[in-house]
């Protein structure tokens, strides 16, 4: 049986309106092929959501924004979600930004109860602030602390450029230079130092032996410091006063006696300051001197022996 021409044209236009319609229902996100459940919400305020914007599931879209409408204050929004999608009690709807340009969609965060929420069932809702608004909402008080920077920043540099006149600039520059002075000898110092190393290893191990002595006679040391203090215990406790005031006296009366002396008072006295007695007494000595050896010489002068009655004549 053959169609006749108009059935057929007649078959094409629905076709064309049938793909036409699920066409535009495909580009505005809705499944033309399954069902959806619609659910509902209020927003204080949607910041530019529009109808037909995508509803998700952790990133995945599985509905969209049905309807908008302003409703007692409120606004009230229609979402069509697939019935593939089981939204149970607990689940809250989110206002988030999708992307970096501000584009607004639903996130549906899924909750934990067993019942599902029935068909234009209503829906906590919630405004999750976008990556732009945490942005600005953590920027805000860096940008007021690097206003704040940069104010005293250029007060200081005013600051700086006062002090920096002439005269300071020149000291800065002669400072600069005795500081490259100084560090031009400390390398010559240290460069002294690496070629005496190996004396003063010599002299670290000479100071590690003196220590290795000083720990080992760590005894002898003590018993010499225990005596030490004995020593000065004993002269602490000694008279020494008494024997410095006897001194003293005894001082004064051997300088009374050497001034009787030099005074020619006394026998010692007259004998040191009489100048005719020394002269006699050497002259005594002389003559004493002189017998005594004459004495040597002639003894049968000065001694007579008588043997047997017998008289011996020089």
């Amino acid at each position: 049986m053959k169609m006749s021409k108009e059935v057929r044209i007649g078959i094409l236009v629905t076709s064309a309106i049938f793909i036409f319609f699920a066409g535009f229902y495909f580009l505005k996100g809705a499944n033309v092929f399954s069902g959806e459940h619609k659910y509902i919400c209020q927003f204080d305020n949607v910041q530019g959501l529009q109808a037909s914007a995508a509803v998700q599931v952790k990133g995945m879209s599985v509905g969209r924004v049905s309807d908008i409408k302003l409703v007692n204050n409120k606004v009230r929004v229609e979402l069509s979600v697939s019935n593939k999608v089981k939204v149970v009690e607990g689940t809250v709807a989110k206002l988030i930004s999708a992307d970096l340009l501000g584009t607004k969609a639903i996130s549906l965060d899924l909750g934990t109860g067993q019942k599902e929420i029935e068909d234009e069932g209503q829906l906590p809702a919630v405004v999750e602030g976008g990556i732009l608004d945490n942005l600005s909402v953590e920027l805000t008080p860096l940008i007021t602390d690097v206003r704040l920077a940069v104010g005293k920043l250029d007060t200081a540099l005013i600051s700086i450029n006062t002090i920096l006149n002439d005269s300071t600039k020149q000291r800065l520059n002669s400072t600069i230079a005795s500081l490259d002075a100084t560090m031009k000898n400390l390398k010559s110092f240290s460069g002294s130092l690496n070629s005496k190393s190996d004396e003063l290893a010599s002299v670290i191990d000479n100071a590690n032996s003196i220590t290795g002595n000083l720990a080992n006679n760590n005894e002898k040391i003590s018993r010499i410091i225990d005596n030490a203090k004995t020593t000065t215990d004993n002269l602490a406790k000694a008279p020494v006063e008494q024997t410095v005031n006897e001194l003293r006296s005894a001082a004064n009366e051997l300088k009374a006696v050497m001034e009787k002396i030099n005074n020619g008072q006394g026998s010692v006295g007259m004998a040191v300051n009489d100048k005719q007695l020394y002269q006699n007494l050497t002259e005594t000595l002389k003559t004493l001197n002189g017998l005594v050896a004459d004495l040597q010489a002639h003894p049968s002068r000065y001694i007579n022996l008588t043997i047997f009655g017998r008289k011996r004549k020089d």
